[in-house]
């Protein structure tokens, strides 16, 4: 029988340690938020599963300091695309490239996405998070758990390997449900999963183990008509070979072993030159295309899959997750350290439901016309139109509550979700570009992404045309602001040298590179949030006491 210990007050218990659980962990540590998160496997999940790490992702990452560990040596590109002839497995019908290729600009520099197995990208999170003293609770459930108006109060069973069990009581200030798409959470709050299941659509996937030379391409064998595999090479392990089967197959029988699962394969493709030497893990899967209509309750909180699922098309599920925690977790920071009030914590969704909406619809439209669907994919220009989106870049929070959008520019706003000007329109709600080649007094160069963190707002004063008075006057406004959660960057030109007094971080734009990427062609201030999102672009020196007002509200 399982013993009963009291675990001590945490401030916010993470249940799930996926993507949107170790990124939300890593965003409130770097705030100073203890953390405590669990996940009721026994280790870290075996296999691939979400590769796909997108552009804003990507600068996610940046922000998040785990850019040199993702975007390191053992980084790959989305390989092109390999089909065959259904009836000749080693002939090539055609060769091409599934993603728009994106050139890098001063301010996408990183526009394509990368393939990283999902193992390894939540193995550097975890990486990362134990570098701060937070390690994952592995083989720990959530029972059931119940909220009042100041705390969560949570029943966990720890289990070990040996078959031990121990029951836990605690308490935090805050549950975040990121415990995917069967959520426990979700479930105990009596959430709406809306959506649909597609019963006509079903599939076998998981990861092989080959020998001999790794596969270089995206693979297709079959006839999308009848039956197909398709395969992805891992882009960390040489060895690994994602799978995935559909159309009419038995995929039961197709599960049933190792065995039938290889026989199954070569039987599709006819390709037994590929060495099989074992399955490393495989399921089951029927696209869910779903998602709640809240995601706040009280002190518990919904993120990624346990939020929403969908189909596999477009590589999203991960992304998203991804931007979800990094919405919620510089808000879940400021309410607990007193600085905001919870109202700041509707914003999540607010902000993040639109997308996830429109999200939804994108992949769902790439999923009626794929080979998952039996039919033939779309025009190429059509398909391309869609994944462009999929970057992630255009994502906007336009005509959030906690945007500030100056009057002059009411005709530019849009509703919250894509939106392909935002991807480099540096407006209030869009991405904040980047810009590399800010120089400091000591000739130390900077880019505007290096200067973001998680834990603080940027502003950044772009100087042409502001008087030492009106410095003075912007300087005070972000002294008021609440201590260590704002930092002022002042920016100017070769043309412009700011005063000796000037109390701001002083940063040469020496060849015009972030006056480009924001576009700024007068007095211009631009205040990046946390999540590297612009929250105001002002040139009076009020709008920043505006902004912050929303903000902080009556905790300056």
């Amino acid at each position: 029988m399982a013993s009963l210990a009291v675990d001590k007050v945490v401030k916010v218990l993470i249940s799930g340690a996926g993507p949107s659980g170790l990124v939300l962990a890593l965003s409130l540590r770097k705030n100073g938020i203890p953390v405590r998160i669990i996940d009721k496997e026994l280790g870290p999940r075996l296999g691939e599963r979400g590769a796909g790490v997108s552009a804003r992702s990507l600068e996610l990452h940046k922000i998040l300091g785990t850019f040199p560990d993702v975007y390191g040596d053992n980084r790959k590109p989305i390989p092109w695309r390999r089909d065959y002839d259904p009836l000749d497995g080693h002939k090539i019908v055609k060769t091409f490239s599934m993603v728009p290729i994106s050139e890098p600009t001063i301010g996408i520099p990183h526009g394509s996405p990368i393939f990283l197995g999902q193992n390894h990208h939540e193995r550097i999170l975890r990486s990362h998070l134990a570098e701060l003293g937070t390690t994952v609770e592995f083989g720990t459930e959530l029972l059931n758990f119940t909220q009042s108006e100041n705390e969560v109060n949570v029943e966990t069973i720890h289990r070990t390997p040996d078959g031990k069990e121990e029951v836990s009581q605690s308490t935090a200030s805050w549950l975040i449900g990121a415990d995917g798409a069967h959520s426990a959470i979700r479930k105990t709050l009596g959430l709406e999963f809306l959506g649909e299941t597609i019963d006509s659509i079903a599939l076998a996937f998981g990861d092989f183990k080959i020998s001999g030379p790794p596969r270089k391409f995206l693979e297709q064998w079959g006839d999308v008509k009848t039956r197909f595999t398709f395969t992805r090479p891992s882009a960390q392990d040489p060895d690994v070979l994602n799978f995935m089967m559909a159309g009419d197959i038995n995929i039961e029988e197709i599960l049933s072993s190792s065995k039938a699962t290889t026989e199954a394969f070569y039987n599709i493709s006819g390709r037994r030159d590929i060495i099989i030497e074992d399955v490393i893990w495989s399921s089951k899967y029927r696209p869910n295309i779903r998602m709640v209509n809240k995601l706040r309750v009280g002190r518990v909180f919904l993120a990624g899959d346990a939020a929403h699922c969908h189909s596999p098309t477009g590589g999203q599920g991960l992304n998203s997750s991804i931007q979800d925690a990094f919405n919620l977790g510089w808000k879940l920071a400021l309410v607990e350290k007193g600085h905001a009030s919870e109202s700041l914590l509707d914003t999540y969704a607010e902000e993040r439901l639109p997308v996830i909406a429109e999200m939804l619809n994108k992949t769902t439209e790439l999923l009626k016309h794929s080979p998952l669907a039996g039919k033939a994919a779309p025009p190429r220009s059509q398909a391309d139109n869609i994944r462009a989106d999929m970057s992630q870049l255009g994502v906007t929070y336009r005509g959030s509550s906690i945007i500030l959008q100056k009057a002059t520019n009411a005709g530019l706003i849009q509703n919250i979700g894509y939106n392909k000007a935002s991807v480099d329109a540096a407006q209030p709600g869009d991405r904040a570009p980047e810009a590399p080649g800010l120089v400091d007094v000591s000739g130390n160069t900077f880019s505007v992404y290096s200067l973001l963190s998680p834990s603080r707002h940027t502003v950044f004063i772009f100087s042409g045309g502001y008087s030492g008075e009106d410095l003075d006057r912007i300087s005070g406004l972000v002294r008021q602001q609440p201590v260590d959660t704002v930092h002022g960057v002042l920016v100017h030109s070769a043309q412009t040298t700011p005063a000796d007094n000037c109390k701001f971080e002083k940063l040469l734009d020496e060849k015009g590179n972030a006056h480009a990427t924001y576009k700024v062609d007068g007095p211009c201030i631009v205040i990046v949030r946390p999540d590297g999102v612009i929250g105001a672009r002002v040139d009076d020196p009020s709008g920043v006491a505006q902004y912050f007002k929303t903000v902080f509200q009556d905790h300056v």
